[in-house]
């Protein structure tokens, strides 16, 4: 290998790595310890001190107690559930249901478990990847547009008949 360190090429020694020597020279790399602990403890921090004054500011509003002698209370899941009950909405009826909430989601889950072997293209452009982008872009757009289908039905029908 040849450098051009002045008017005149002089070669360079290439280095060979072999089993006894490849740790004699450590790669330049950032120590873990204090440095990365102190940045994932301030931003740890931070996050902490902005829930605690969201939770504070707008707490959660909670509903009325349950009341076992009522048979007009509507069940309803917690919000990172309702895209689920929302696709459970897709397929109505007793036989359906298995369908829709077992086999869509093994499908959904088993597509990106599948996406690392499916596209094992080298770039990490997601313009150059089209088929792990567009799978990616699917999934967000299925299970966002199921979420705000959700939150718009219990908003249209807060108590639920």
């Amino acid at each position: 290998m040849w450098t051009p360190a002045s008017a005149k090429a002089q070669p360079v020694e290439e280095e060979v790595i072999t089993e006894e020597n490849v740790y004699d020279k450590p790669d330049e790399t950032m120590g873990f310890f204090p440095g990365q602990v102190l940045k994932d403890g301030y931003v740890f921090t931070f996050l902490l001190i902005a829930c605690s004054v969201l939770s504070y500011a707008a707490p959660a509003p909670l509903s009325d107690p349950a009341n076992t002698a009522t048979v007009t209370y509507v069940p309803r899941p917690e919000w990172f559930f309702f895209f689920y009950e929302q696709m459970l909405m897709f397929f109505p009826g007793y036989a359906l249901i298995a369908f829709g909430a077992v086999v869509v989601p093994t499908i959904f889950i088993g597509l990106l478990f599948a996406v690392p072997w499916l596209d094992r293209g080298p770039n990490y452009s997601p313009i150059k990847r089209p088929f792990a982008t567009i799978i990616g872009l699917l999934v967000i757009v299925v299970v966002l547009l199921n979420m705000l289908l959700a939150v718009s039905r219990i908003m249209n029908f807060p108590t639920g008949g």
